[in-house]
Parts: C-alpha cells; structure tokens; sequence
C-alpha cells in the first residue's frame, strides 16, 4: 500500500511534518549541551583515570548524536512510511538513553556523586521524552493508517 491508496485526494507528495522533528532536535541538542556541561560525568579520580561513569555518558552521546541526526531527517522528510520508520526508531533511541546510565553501563557506587545525583535523573527523563515523543507521534500516524485502510486492518479490494 502506498500514500496514493492512503491519501487519494492528495494529488502531490504530503509536505514535510516537522513538529516531532523539530521537538526531537531540541531534545537531542539539550541532551548533548547538557551532559556536555551541568549534568556530565563524575571528574577523573586523582590518578588520572576515568570513573566508570563516564562511559556511560560516552554512550550516551554516542545515542544522541544518532538521534539527532535521525530528528533532523525527520523534519524534512515527506514520506509517510519514513516518517513511521524514523519516528520509531527515535522512540527505541529514547528508551535506550534513558536505560544506559545504571542499568546498561554502570554508574559509580557512592549515592552522592554528581553521576547518580544529576546526571542518572537528567539523562533519563530526557530519554523517557525522547521515547514519548517518537511513540505518540508513530501511534498517531499508525492510527491514521489504519481509519484509512479499514477497521481491521487491511484494505478491501474494490
């Protein structure tokens, strides 16, 4: 099925949608400003070696470099299935970042670090964010797909 047979009152392509794009690259630049200056990793211990924390804030912008290059195709692009596809993948983006700090890579063991006090909360919510964002705008779009092509599901043959 194409977006002819979904929209057939629509002579030409649909135009760009760029609302969840354009809330997942703000999501995605606060991500990285943020961890890149107030909600960072712990500082190196006095031997010069890094705290096991900071690889999970490495990982962690290694997603939101991903998803912002992901947010920024989102905005400009027309085609639904893309719109569907990209706007899924940022959801599973969105939980992957908010699942890191602690639970896929490990934080440091004192409760009172700046890793467990403000960037294990920062980095979560905005994963949390990121992954609503991209699940409410797929649901849409997928709740749009299905009232066009027919109660359950599949389109009649005519």
């Amino acid at each position: 099925m194409n977006d002819n047979e979904l929209f057939p009152d629509a002579a030409v392509k649909p135009k760009a949608a760029p609302v969840a794009g354009v809330a997942l690259t703000a999501l995605a630049a606060i991500l990285l400003v943020g961890l890149s200056t107030f909600a960072g990793p712990c500082a190196s211990h006095p031997d010069g070696t890094a705290p096991v924390c900071t690889w999970a804030a490495r990982a962690v912008m290694g997603a939101g470099a991903i998803l912002s290059i992901i947010s920024i195709i989102r905005i400009f692009e027309t085609d639904e299935g893309e719109r569907r596809g990209l706007s899924l993948s940022a959801a599973l983006i969105g939980a992957l970042i908010a699942a890191t700090p602690g639970w896929v890579i490990a934080l440091c063991d004192d409760a009172a670090m700046s890793c467990n006090t403000t960037m294990h909360p920062f980095v979560t919510a905005v994963g949390v964010a990121v992954f609503l964002v991209g699940a409410v705008d797929l649901t849409r779009r997928l709740l749009r797909v299905f009232r066009h092509s027919g109660s359950d599901g599949i389109s009649e043959e005519h």
